[in-house]
C-alpha cells in the first residue's frame, strides 16, 4: 500500500510538472511542445488504458486533425496545449473534412494544460459522437483512471514518467540559466547597452492601459501575467534585493525601454501581444549571444511587470488626456 501511495505521487507530480511547463511555454507563444514527442503521449496512453495508439505524424507529417489512432479499437487523439474551444471546433471540422471518421469512430482532445469548463456546443454534422464531457480530457483525467490501477502497472508507469519526463525535464533546467539568472544578466544587458533617449511625457495608470487602451488584449495579458507570476514572482523579488540600482541609472533605463518598446509596438501595428514577443525574442537572442540558454518566459514575465509599472508600452500624456 505503501509503494502504491509513493507511485501514485510521482505519477501525480510528474503530470502537473508537465502541464505547468507546457503552459509557460504556452506564455511565450511556444507551442510545438518539444520537451518529449508525441510518441510520448501513444506509450502513456497506451500504458494508462491499453491502447494500441501509434503516432500518426511519423507516417504522415502534420496528419490532418488527429496525432494519435488506434484503428483496432477505432480511436483517435487530438493532443493539444490549447485548451479554447475554438480549437476544439476546428479539430471536428477538420476530422469531418478528412474523413477520418471512416477510420475511428472515437475523436478524443487531450489537452496539456487544463481543460476549461466548456459551454459550446460542438456540432459534429451527426456524423460521429462527441460527449465534451467524456472526450476533452487534460491530466486530471489520466490520473483518476490510473489510481484504479495495480501497484505494478503503477510502477511501470511511474518508472516511464521518470525515464521519459522528469530526468529530461531536469537536464533542460540544469542546461540554461535558471530564472533568477535570466532576469539579471536580462537588468545587466539593458543596462549596459542602454542608449539614452530623450525623456517620453508619460503617465503611469495601468488599468487604464490595459483595460481600456488595450482592452481587447485586456484577457490575455493579465492571464499571462498570472500564469507567470506564480513561476516568477519570487524570483524576482530576489532580483531586487541582489542588485542595486540607482535613481538615474534606472530613468535611462525606463527610457530605453520605453522608447525600444513603443518601436515594437508600431512595428506590431498597435498589438501589445504581438510586441511583447517581439521584445522577448529580442532580449533573448542579445543574452544568448555567449553561448548561455535563457528563460524566455522569465524574460516575457519581467517584461509584463515593467509594462505594469508603464515602462514598457508606456501612456503618453497626449494620448491618455485625449481618450479620458
Amino acid at each position: 500500500m505503501i509503494n502504491k501511495d509513493i507511485y501514485l505521487k510521482n505519477i501525480g507530480a510528474a503530470l502537473a510538472l508537465l502541464s505547468t511547463e507546457v503552459e509557460i511555454l504556452n506564455c511565450v507563444n511556444f507551442y510545438d511542445i518539444n520537451i518529449v514527442a508525441e510518441d510520448f503521449y501513444a506509450q502513456l496512453l497506451n500504458k494508462i488504458y491499453g491502447y494500441n495508439l501509434r503516432n500518426l505524424n511519423a507516417y504522415e507529417k502534420n496528419a490532418p486533425a488527429i496525432d494519435l489512432g488506434d484503428e483496432m479499437k477505432r480511436l483517435s487523439f487530438q493532443v493539444t496545449s490549447d485548451n479554447d474551444s475554438e480549437k476544439i471546433k476546428k479539430t471536428i471540422k477538420k476530422f469531418i473534412e478528412y474523413n477520418q471518421y471512416s477510420t475511428y469512430d472515437r475523436l478524443v482532445i487531450l489537452v496539456l494544460t487544463k481543460k476549461k469548463k466548456y459551454s459550446t456546443t460542438f456540432d459534429t454534422q451527426n456524423i460521429f459522437s462527441f460527449d465534451k464531457s467524456k472526450d476533452i480530457i487534460d491530466y486530471t483525467d489520466l490520473i483518476k483512471h490510473i489510481k484504479e490501477k495495480d501497484t505494478t502497472a503503477l510502477r511501470e508507469i511511474s518508472q516511464f514518467l521518470e525515464n521519459e519526463l522528469v530526468s529530461k525535464l531536469q537536464y533542460t533546467k540544469t542546461s540554461q540559466a535558471s530564472e533568477v539568472d535570466t532576469i539579471i544578466d536580462l537588468i545587466e544587458y539593458i543596462t549596459k547597452n542602454r542608449e539614452k533617449k530623450d525623456k517620453r511625457d508619460t503617465i503611469v495608470d495601468p488599468e487604464y492601459k490595459i483595460d481600456k487602451r488595450f482592452k481587447e488584449f485586456a484577457e490575455r495579458l493579465k492571464s499571462n501575467y498570472m500564469t507567470l507570476y506564480t513561476i516568477y514572482g519570487e524570483a524576482l523579488s530576489m532580483v531586487y534585493t541582489m542588485i542595486e540600482i540607482d535613481e538615474a541609472q534606472d530613468l535611462i533605463t525606463v527610457m530605453y525601454l520605453q522608447d525600444i518598446s513603443i518601436k515594437k509596438l508600431d512595428e506590431a501595428s498597435n498589438d501589445p501581444v504581438k510586441a511583447l514577443e517581439m521584445l522577448v525574442n529580442y532580449f533573448e537572442e542579445k543574452l544568448s549571444q555567449n553561448g548561455k540558454k535563457y528563460d524566455k518566459a522569465a524574460i516575457k514575465f519581467y517584461l509584463i511587470n515593467e509594462l505594469i509599472k508603464c515602462n514598457v508600452f508606456p501612456n503618453e500624456r497626449s494620448d491618455y488626456n485625449d481618450d479620458k
